[in-house]
């Protein structure tokens, strides 16, 4: 027995203790002392999926719904990125044991929970719904017990391992299936459109997923099924999986709106993410259809899903017209994603992807770009905050650097220093992760872990790589340009004072602070600012793809600062740009909020000088315009046309009147509907800071 396992209870009198409290998982993982890792998760997702609670059943078109299934305030839970263990859960489950044996249990899962290794960094990721839909899970069984009879006749014993385990997975998946059923059967329904629901629903789960979905009841059912079984994460390209399945049935709109508006609707009750439209077929043609408007429709106000829309050049009126009207809610979505430029920029990353799978890219999580059903995507795997490390480089180097090259030169150095440790520091944990984390429903659900024999989190997928955020891009280039200006341009301080004034964080310096406001700033079009914003982020993106991570493929740059951007700004001292210690850093790829002060049309003409086409893990551009100006569609429609004909890869638009948010930040409680685009998705106003709030207000209103 491995010196984890070691209790003072039997391991079946331990997991008979734990599973009367409520603790399946950690039950099913300490069921088999002395296992590796991938037989524990097996019987311990099985075991879960055995057990865990279900909502009960209230009429509605799909099940389950309401929260994720996965954490149901156990100590130990299984997410899609790993195992989570909460010893404060832990500890007030102790309180309440009724026997020493109980207490005695909980005791052995924190002896072993709270020694298992932790892996740093994060996987969204898209199951291969489209394939499931297809074929059904009872042919993913076939095909896993081939695999095993061929790894067997080989004496393979690390394949037999995990194709004995992914049974076990689909084991539980069955048990979790006719659970649900169970669930459905016996509710109590007195409405006579809930009564129809629950048939036609019941006709769908009878067959789905493990048989093939027949039309479009069937499949939306099935893929319901399955984003709960996942974890509730991502649907990738939504419109592109269902649209055989509407093709077959033809239900009116009304029919097919109602299933989405359900759809998204769970989605939102778990806080999940992302969902692609449009953009490219695999055959190259368009990808647009009738599915496409409905999910665009079904998301008018919504704060989920994180709806992300590609347009091609061509892209039809129509689809545009729809969009701008979902936009109109407010909610900030649909996000709109320049497909020439993805294609463009992901080619040019070298990731080895097919032309054809090339066209299936999709988004996880905020909007990290990552293949539909086939990639392994570190989704953000780490981070780098911009203005921290040139606080380290001013004090390191601005007072011995005669000039200002010299200065960004050594700043550069700096840069590419922090690019290494985090490609140093993401391997290291990925490797972790692929040890003692395997993910065995991603890889049951993922091309091509089965067909490799190797689990999702060990490289099994087609293709992988790790997307990295990049913070405070906006505060770097506006803070050099300040150096470039008052230190060596203008000869208003030595090096050693401005290096000291930024130490005392601008005490006694306000009139200087000022006047360094007023310098140029990226944001609005200056052709100097905008040059050396080229300049630095090409540096930067560039190292980047230099490494590889421990799973395969490259690192991607990316700007989603989501909603980190004040609490990544808490750690940085003061910087040269004029902000002071413990502010908020950029919000995203475009101008510090309030500096972009000559226009939407300057703002994003910025935003395009960064070198995109090496950053396709995706530059969220935030821009807000008034109601007045988003009144008229077809100048929006120039204006992103622009953008993404200079390059432009993502744009985010935010339309909520600045009186509007003034009154939310005096009276929360009076605005508990209001949505607001953040870095990478959309947040409920009153679930934001009061930095994050004030940081809103901040951003330029486009008139």
């Amino acid at each position: 027995m491995d010196t984890l396992d070691r209790t003072e209870l039997a391991p079946e009198a331990l997991v008979a203790h734990l599973e009367a409290q409520g603790e399946w998982f950690a039950a099913g993982f300490l069921s088999r002392p002395g296992a590796g890792p991938i037989p524990r998760m097996a019987a311990a997702i099985r075991r879960y999926l055995e057990h865990v609670p279900l909502p009960d059943y209230t009429g509605r078109r799909l099940y389950p719904h309401g929260p994720t299934i996965w954490d149901g305030g156990e100590c130990v839970t299984h997410h899609y990125v790993q195992i989570s263990y909460a010893p404060d859960r832990l500890q007030q489950k102790r309180a309440q044991a009724s026997s020493p044996e109980a207490r005695a249990a909980l005791d052995a899962v924190d002896r072993f929970f709270s020694t298992y290794p932790y892996a740093a960094g994060y996987t969204h990721s898209i199951p291969h719904y489209g394939r499931v839909l297809r074929e059904g899970l009872d042919s993913y069984h076939e095909r896993i017990e081939r695999h095993l009879a061929h790894a067997r006749q080989l004496g393979d014993a690390r394949r037999v391992e995990l194709y004995e385990a992914l049974l076990e997975v689909l084991a539980g998946v069955r048990a979790l299936h006719q659970r649900c059923l169970a669930r459905i059967e016996a509710a109590t329904l007195t409405q006579p459109e809930a009564e129809a629901n629950r048939r036609a629903l019941l006709a769908a789960l009878r067959r789905v997923p493990f048989q093939p979905a027949r039309g479009f009841t069937e499949a939306m059912v099935a893929e319901n099924f399955l984003f709960y079984l996942d974890g509730s994460d991502n649907l990738g390209r939504f419109d592109q999986d269902l649209w055989p399945y509407y093709q077959q049935s033809r239900p009116s709109d009304a029919e097919a709106l109602a299933l989405i508006s359900e759809l998204w609707e769970n989605i939102d009750t778990c806080s999940a993410w992302n969902v692609a439209l449009g953009g490219t077929a695999r055959d190259g043609s368009p990808a647009y259809n009738q599915l496409t408007r409905l999910a665009l429709r079904a998301g008018k106000g919504r704060r989920r899903p994180n709806l992300a829309l590609r347009l091609r050049c061509d892209a039809p009126e129509e689809i545009w017209d729809e969009a701008l009207e979902t936009i109109s809610g407010g909610s900030g979505i649909p996000a709109l994603y320049g497909e020439e430029n993805y294609l463009a920029a992901l080619e040019e990353a070298h990731l080895n992807v097919s032309r054809e799978d090339l066209h299936d890219f999709a988004f996880g999580g905020c909007t990290e770009t990552m293949i539909h059903g086939r990639s392994n995507v570190g989704s953000l795997d780490d981070s780098i905050n911009l203005p921290e490390v040139l606080v380290s480089a001013i004090s390191a180097e601005l007072p011995g650097s005669p000039t200002f090259e010299a200065f960004l030169e050594r700043t550069l150095v700096h840069l590419a220093g922090r690019v290494r440790e985090i490609a140093d520091r993401v391997s290291y944990h990925q490797e972790l992760r692929a040890r003692h984390h395997p993910q065995l429903i991603r890889t049951l659900l993922i091309d091509d872990c089965i067909d490799n024999g190797r689990d999702f989190a060990a490289g099994g997928a087609r293709y992988n790589w790790s997307v990295i955020n990049v913070g405070g891009l906006g505060n770097l280039i506006d803070s050099l340009v300040a150096i470039r200006e008052v230190v060596y341009e203008r000869q208003e301080m030595t090096p050693a004072d401005f290096t000291r004034v930024l130490s005392e964080n601008w005490e006694g310096q306000e009139l200087l602070r000022r006047r360094i406001e007023r310098l140029p700033r990226y944001g609005n079009g200056d052709p100097a600012v905008d040059a050396l914003a080229r300049r630095v982020s090409e540096f930067l993106f560039r190292e980047f793809l230099r490494y590889a991570p421990y799973r395969g493929g490259k690192f991607l740059p990316s700007c989603l600062m989501f909603v980190t951007y004040a609490w990544e700004g808490e750690r940085v001292a003061a910087t040269p740009d004029g902000r002071r210690a413990g502010e908020p850093i950029a919000d995203s790829a475009g101008a510090v909020q309030g500096r972009d002060r000559h226009g939407p049309t300057a703002a994003l003409q910025s935003a395009a000088a960064l070198d995109t086409r090496h950053a396709p893990g995706t530059l969220v551009v935030n821009i807000r315009l008034s109601k007045k100006l988003f009144a008229d569609r077809e100048k929006v429609k120039a204006l992103v046309r622009g953008y993404f004909a200079l390059g432009g890869l993502q744009l985010q638009i935010n339309v909520v009147d600045q009186a509007v948010l003034r009154a939310a930040l005096e009276h929360p409680e009076q605005h508990g509907d209001l949505i607001i685009r953040m870095g990478g998705y959309s947040e409920y106003w009153t679930h934001l800071s009061r930095a994050l709030q004030e940081s809103v207000l901040q951003r330029v209103e486009h008139e």
